[in-house]
This record gives structure tokens, C-alpha cells and sequence, in this order.
């Protein structure tokens, strides 16, 4: 064993000296030749006796979401959906335009760059994967349409609050009171149990709404929105010349969409589906309705054309 420090210590003078020097020394307290520990935790201060220390708990820093981490969170969920193809995000709070997608570099769309509405952060699986597969789609084909579909579904369900529009509602025709058409085959067909509203629309064509009835390349008859539940006639249906039939085939089948919601089918929205056929023609005048359109179109599209405000050009 390795001797002390003190046993190798020599007493510098004589024995005496030493004597005297050892009884006029004070006695050293007992808790000075232990080692000094100190609290690795809590508030404890080495120069005071425990009865003593501050008993305050210490503050933890808060956590505060850093901006980008919705947005990064949504970046990885389609990395790992895409293989890492996903160079760039950036969200946006567009009104129409839901995504945009371009190459990262000229030529080379092993990396893209994607611009797509706040909407889709925390999105549900099936949204991402559409997302996912239109992104790695061929533009233009079969899965792009079909992963088009179900993003579009999504952004209408879960678009933020934005500005409703107002609109003013006619339902009053030349010829026909529309609410009028709508509380009768409500009544005959639907069992009373539709709440929608109708309205004549503009002459010269409105905005493009969830269903489109019967729209050539410059002519749509009637549409029904979904958000709005509300039914439009094209206005040049508002003439003396127009039998009721067809103002009442149009409207029956506005009624359907508003009793049948869209189905979602592997990603596929289907608006028009063999059950749908099936209940329209139910409508006891619907071949001749729709002989009538097609023979009297030219007249519409005409009608259409003088209704029209003309363009003025530079």
C-alpha cells in the first residue's frame, strides 16, 4: 500500500518546535476533510446547509413550433412517397390553382419542384397519394386524371374559409318560375326531401361549377353546385319557344346531383354512374327532351350569340 503524503512529511526543527507548534493550532472541524459535492440538479448552493436551499423548481424553456414545420413536415410525407424526388416545396394560398409542379433542373425531372395550396398540410393518406402519383405521372394519362380527381375532392372539402359570393338569385323567368318546376318535381320525385336553390343564369355563359349539363364547346344549358346547392339555366332557356319538358328535364337532372353525390372509386371520381342513368330516365319526357335539344341547338347557339355582349378589339 502506498503511503500517505503525510507519513513521508518530515517535521522541519526540532521536537519541541513542533509540540508547540501543534497545541497553538485551532482544531479543524470534522466536515473539512471530507470532499465537497455539489447537486448536479436543482438549486442547491454549496454555502448553505440544506434547511436552507431554495426549494424552486427550475423553469423549462418552451418549445416553440419553428414556421417551417408544417411545410417541411408535408415535404418528407411526399419524399417518402416519391423516392426523395421532391427537391423543393412552397405552399401557397391560391383561390383556383391547387399545385404546380416543374422539373428542378431544365430537362431532368429526376428532382421537382412543387408549388401546392396550405390545404394539404396534415392531409390523409389518400390525399398524399394522390399527390404522390400525380407528380409521378405522365401528364395527361389515365392515373394523372384519376390522381387529379381525388386532390380536387380534397381541396374542395378542405379549403379554408374564403370570401362567399354573393348571389343574387332570379328565379323568375319570361316564360317560367323556376322555383316553381323545382317544388313540383320535388314532390313527385324526390319525396319533398331536397333543399336547393335555382336560379336562371347569365345569358352570356357563367363559371365552371362541379356538374356541367349537355355543354357543347360554346353552350352550357344548366350546372349544379355542390357548395352552393344551388341549380343554374343557362339563360337563353328563358324564351316563350321553349317547352316546359325541357326546362324540366334539365332541372330533374340537377335534382339527381344534388340526391346523388359523386362517387370515389380507386382514386376515380365518378359523377354520372350506371345508377344515376338508371334513375334518369325516370323523367317520362326524356327522350324527347333530348330530341329537342339536339334538333334546336343551332337556334340556342344563335340566341346565345346575340344575347352576348361583343368583344372590342384593340
Amino acid at each position: 500500500m502506498k503511503p500517505s503524503t503525510q507519513a513521508l512529511r518530515r517535521p522541519s526543527g526540532p521536537p519541541e518546535a513542533a509540540n508547540r507548534r501543534s497545541q497553538g493550532r485551532k482544531p479543524t472541524p470534522a466536515s473539512h476533510h471530507h470532499p465537497l459535492q455539489l447537486e448536479l440538479f436543482g438549486q442547491t448552493h454549496p454555502g448553505l446547509p440544506r434547511g436552507r436551499q431554495d426549494t424552486q423548481p427550475v423553469p423549462r424553456p418552451s418549445v416553440v413550433p419553428h414556421p417551417d414545420a408544417p411545410r417541411l413536415e408535408l415535404q418528407r410525407a411526399l419524399n417518402r412517397l416519391t423516392g426523395g424526388r421532391l427537391a423543393s416545396l412552397v405552399l401557397t394560398d391560391n383561390r383556383r390553382t391547387i399545385l404546380t409542379v416543374k422539373a428542378g433542373r431544365p430537362g431532368d425531372r429526376s428532382q421537382l419542384c412543387l408549388r401546392i395550396h396550405r390545404s394539404f398540410v396534415g392531409a390523409p393518406p389518400e390525399a398524399l397519394e394522390a399527390v404522390a402519383a400525380f407528380l409521378e405521372s405522365r401528364k395527361g394519362s389515365d392515373r394523372s386524371r384519376a390522381a387529379l380527381a381525388v386532390i380536387r375532392q380534397h381541396f374542395h372539402q378542405h379549403h379554408p374559409e374564403r370570401r362567399t359570393r354573393q348571389t343574387t338569385l332570379r328565379p323568375e323567368g319570361t316564360m317560367y318560375d323556376l322555383r316553381e318546376i323545382v317544388a313540383d318535381l320535388n314532390r313527385r320525385y324526390f319525396g319533398d326531401r331536397l333543399a336547393v336553390g335555382v336560379t336562371w343564369g347569365r345569358s352570356s355563359g357563367g363559371a365552371a361549377h362541379h356538374c356541367r349539363r349537355r355543354r357543347t364547346s360554346s353552350l352550357q344549358l344548366g350546372s349544379y353546385s355542390y357548395e352552393e346547392r344551388l341549380i343554374r339555366l343557362h339563360g337563353v332557356l328563358d324564351q316563350p319557344t321553349i317547352p316546359r319538358f325541357v326546362i324540366e328535364a334539365i332541372i330533374f337532372h340537377e335534382l339527381l346531383h344534388a340526391d346523388m353525390p359523386p362517387v370515389v372509386r380507386h382514386g376515380r371520381r365518378y359523377v354520372h354512374t350506371p345508377e344515376f342513368r338508371r334513375r334518369e330516365r325516370e323523367y317520362r319526357h326524356l327522350d324527347k327532351a333530348n330530341r329537342w335539344i339536339q334538333e334546336h341547338l343551332p337556334e340556342l347557339l344563335r340566341a346565345r350569340a346575340k344575347a352576348s355582349p361583343r368583344r372590342r378589339r384593340a
